[in-house]
């Protein structure tokens, strides 16, 4: 398929980046990865699971013979206020 002269996959595939040793299998929630020195203008991110069981995206891992459960007394949840750091 073809978007404003760009040929686009139909089928997304799972991207990988490799920076030096560093290697990122996604991107979630409006996430940054930054290296040397930066300045985001007016940028924040909040995110809160509850998993139970975790997340594991590594290489060659698996879960065997987990037991897992979530204690969430939380009265609020994830509270996030943005803070303007200029006038």
């Amino acid at each position: 398929m073809w978007l404003g002269g760009l040929k686009v996959d139909s089928n997304p595939t799972v991207i990988i980046n490799n920076i030096y040793f560093i290697k990122i299998n996604s991107f979630e929630n409006a996430s940054a990865f930054n290296i040397g020195e930066n300045y985001l203008v007016d940028w924040s991110n909040s995110d809160k699971r509850n998993q139970g069981f975790g997340q594991n995206s590594g290489d060659t891992c698996d879960f065997l013979g987990t037991k897992s459960g979530v204690d969430d007394r939380d009265v609020f949840d994830s509270n996030a206020y943005p803070i303007k750091i200029y006038d």
